[in-house]
C-alpha cells in the first residue's frame, strides 16, 4: 500500500517527517518504506494552483496511491472550534468561484447555467469518499479560498454565501478535486491557527496548531506503520 501525505510547505509536516523517517525500514529521497506501506512525502505549495498541478502530475502515474492525507492549519469561521483543536475536514467549496454581482453578491457557477459535473456535488460541494468516519476528531466543512481573509467585508460576504463553511484554507479543494477525479481515498487533517477576523497576524497560533495536527497524524499512521 503506498499513501501520499501532503502539506502545502515543510514546516507543517516536519514533526511526523522526522518521526517516519527514525521509524522507516528503508528511505529513499521523499519515500519512507515500513513492512506494510510506503509513505510518499510531498510538499504542494502556498494555494489552488500549486497542489493541483502536483496532484495532476502524480496521481496518474506509478506506483498507484491508495490513500492520500493532507495535513495542514486553517482559520475557523466557527468559533466553537477552540485554537489547536484539530479537525476532519469531509467537504469542501470554493469561495471565489464563480462571478460577482453589482453588490457584491457571489454568483455560483449553476446560476450562471454552467452547473459544475463530476467530481462535484450539489451545490458545488466535494465530498471525497475515505475512512474519514472512523477518525476521532469533529469533521467540518472547508472553505477553499485564494487569499487568506482578513477584511470584515469579505467575511460577512462569505459568511452569507457559505454558512455553513466552519473553516477556511488555500488548498484544501484542490486536493479534494484531485483526489476525488484520480479515484483515490482522501482524508484532510487541519489544526485551528487563527479565527477568520479581520487580519491580525499576532492573535495566529501557528506553532501550537503545527504541534496538534502532528500529534493527530502521527495517531492515524500508527496502525500503517506498525
Amino acid at each position: 500500500m503506498r499513501i501520499l501525505l501532503l502539506a502545502a510547505t515543510p514546516s507543517e509536516l516536519g514533526p511526523t517527517v522526522a518521526w517516519l523517517r527514525e521509524l522507516a525500514v528503508r528511505q529513499e529521497q521523499n519515500v519512507l518504506s515500513f513492512e506494510r506501506v510506503e509513505i510518499e512525502v510531498v510538499f504542494g505549495g502556498l494555494g489552488l494552483i500549486s497542489t493541483a498541478f502536483l496532484l495532476g502530475r502524480r496521481l496518474p502515474a506509478p506506483p498507484a496511491v491508495q490513500l492520500a492525507i493532507q495535513v495542514g492549519v486553517a482559520g475557523a469561521f466557527d468559533r466553537a472550534l477552540a485554537l489547536g483543536q484539530v479537525v476532519n475536514v469531509i467537504s469542501e467549496q470554493l469561495g471565489d468561484w464563480g462571478a460577482e454581482d453589482p453588490n457584491g453578491k457571489l454568483l455560483p457557477p449553476a446560476a450562471l447555467g454552467f452547473p459544475p459535473g463530476f467530481p462535484f456535488g450539489e451545490g458545488g460541494v466535494l465530498r471525497p469518499a475515505g475512512p474519514s468516519a472512523i477518525l476521532p476528531y469533529p469533521t467540518v466543512a472547508g472553505l477553499t479560498v485564494h487569499r487568506a481573509t482578513g477584511s470584515q467585508t469579505t467575511i460577512t460576504r462569505l459568511r452569507e454565501s457559505f454558512p455553513d463553511a466552519q473553516v477556511e484554507s488555500m488548498e484544501g479543494a484542490a486536493f479534494f478535486y484531485g483526489c476525488m477525479a484520480a479515484g483515490v481515498d482522501a482524508l484532510q487533517l487541519r489544526a485551528i491557527s487563527n479565527y477568520v477576523t479581520p487580519r491580525d497576524r499576532s492573535a495566529w497560533k501557528l506553532e501550537p496548531a503545527i504541534t496538534a495536527v502532528n500529534t493527530a497524524l502521527q495517531r492515524v499512521l500508527t496502525p500503517f506503520i506498525s
